[in-house]
């Protein structure tokens, strides 16, 4: 009985133990997160979880960032088509008035429009960062509906405009088809616009420069002669804020405030009217003050007598051949290079104020200008050794037989009162061609440059020549053009960074290995 008992107390007490065995056992998971290979899981999971917080952290820094301050974001792209060219820089930098622009649209909402439009964008900014003077702002239109109403002087019905340029009373409206260009044949099938570059930076400037400009320089071009179309060369003068007319004499009249005529490659001679008319209009009562550009047409082999007549009044006349240039050294990179040629500066009054000189003008085509009075002078010239080439000339005509000479293809006869306090100008250039779009657009040759410089030193105005070329996106890739550049970069992301990585793998390994 006693044996019972004991044996119940030991089967008691080993029960008991158990027991308390069994609640002290943990559980397989609170185990695995007691474990040293939980412990090291999470602390990996931490690290991982706040080095993405920290990255996504940092972008999204750095996007305010660049956002409130664009001078923190950087162009990687092969022509840095986010970047304003130097022309467009070195204008803002000498920019002395205040001006507003404003988008008339959110600036979201402009971006979400395409690619270009995020280009147009980031130019924008960028033109802000480059003066003080330049206030951007973007308006609502549809939250802001009587913003349109403080601009009369706008046909706001009458094309899509992007953007609106301000300084004080003077405004000028600024259209998409200003600053973009289309693909025409996309429109034609699609009835859609779809833009394929970019003309921003022409477009704004010519807007500021105009709207800056307090008194504009008339410019009359006269038709009535079958002269060719001189759009290039009017849209030259425009986008330079020169205020650029067309006038027919049988019915119209030169404005008082013009103080240039061109007769732009006329097919046919001048009447006796328009003669008359302009010997009055350069003599001005005895104020004279005015200037005559005649450009021959090179194609028209008529007489004209007026237009002769006028020219040798004022010491000119114009040959009835080509300059045929065969100094190889004047010669272009072009299919016909004896016609299409290079001209020297020869009178520093007319050159001085373009910024390179080293840059020639290029002259096609061109009826050489013959100086019957010494007090005529010379624009632009060839070399020594070009002849002139008679414009009925066949395949039999030999260059060899000529005289090399140097021919003239620009000249300025100028004209005034005895103390030449006062004096009008008649200026020639033989070639119409020195002034098509493409000479003009030309960034290897100097004719826009020049021509402009010719028009503001006779107006006596500040230089400043507004010619910029567009941008596409068809070079938006990187960039980098540096050999350094490149081997480092590529440096960095073969080798370095890779081997960084592995070396911190090793360590993470060794240490946790070790404890």
């Amino acid at each position: 009985m006693k044996n019972n008992k004991e044996m119940e107390k030991i089967l008691s007490a080993d029960s008991e133990i158990k027991e308390v065995k069994k609640a002290k056992k943990p559980s397989k998971i609170g185990a695995f997160f007691k474990s040293r290979n939980a412990k090291r899981g999470t602390i990996s999971i931490v690290l991982t979880v706040l080095f993405i917080a920290i990255v996504v952290g940092l972008n999204i820094v750095a996007t305010m960032l660049t956002n409130r301050f664009p001078v923190l974001s950087a162009d990687l792209t092969q022509n840095d088509v986010y970047e304003l060219t130097t022309p467009s820089v070195e204008f803002m930098k000498q920019l002395e008035k205040d001006v507003d622009v404003y988008v008339l649209m959110e600036e979201k909402q402009l971006e979400s429009q395409g690619e270009y439009n995020v280009q147009v964008n980031k130019l924008l900014h960028a033109f802000e960062r480059e003066s003080t003077h330049f206030n951007l702002e973007y308006v609502n239109l549809t939250k802001n509906p009587t913003f349109t109403s403080k601009y009369p002087d706008v046909n706001w019905s009458g094309a899509s405009y992007l953007m609106l340029v301000c300084h004080g009373d003077d405004y000028i409206a600024v259209s998409s088809e200003d600053v973009f260009t289309y693909n025409e044949e996309y429109l034609s099938y699609y009835g859609e616009y779809v833009a394929e570059g970019q003309n921003l930076e022409q477009a704004l400037l010519t807007a500021i420069l105009n709207v800056t400009t307090e008194e504009k320089v008339g410019v009359t071009v006269l038709t009535g002669h079958g002269e060719l179309e001189a759009t290039p060369l009017v849209s030259l003068l425009s986008n330079n804020a020169y205020s650029v007319e067309t006038v027919n004499l049988l019915n119209g009249e030169i404005k008082d405030d013009s103080q240039f005529v061109i007769i732009y490659a006329p097919t046919t001679d001048i009447d006796k009217d328009t003669y008359d008319t302009l010997v009055n209009w350069l003599y001005n009562e005895g104020n004279y003050g005015h200037t005559v550009i005649y450009i021959p047409n090179d194609m028209v082999q008529s007489e004209t007598p007026n237009i002769d007549t006028l020219l040798e009044e004022w010491g000119m006349a114009i040959n009835k051949s080509l300059v045929y240039e065969t100094d190889t050294q004047y010669m272009t990179n072009s299919m016909q290079p004896n016609l299409i040629s290079i001209f020297n500066y020869d009178d520093t009054e007319f050159s001085s104020g373009i910024k390179d000189t080293s840059i020639p003008v290029v002259m096609m085509y061109t009826m050489p200008i013959e100086l019957i009075n010494p007090n005529v002078t010379s624009l632009l010239s060839t070399s020594t050794s070009a002849v002139q080439m008679p414009l009925d000339a066949d395949e039999n005509w030999d260059y060899n037989e000529e005289e090399p000479q140097k021919l003239i293809g620009a000249a300025i006869s100028t004209s005034g009162n005895e103390d030449n306090t006062k004096s009008s100008n008649v200026i020639v250039f033989g070639s119409y061609e020195a002034f098509s779009e493409t000479a003009l657009s030309a960034t290897n040759f100097n004719n826009s440059a020049y021509i402009i410089n010719l028009f503001n030193t006779i107006a006596d105005r500040d230089n400043a020549t507004i010619t910029v070329e567009g941008k596409t996106l068809d070079s938006a890739e990187l960039g980098i053009t540096s050999t350094f550049t490149t081997t480092l970069l590529a440096i960095i992301f073969r080798y370095l960074i890779p081997v960084a990585v592995v070396i911190l793998g090793v360590v993470m390994w060794l240490r946790r290995r070790h404890k």
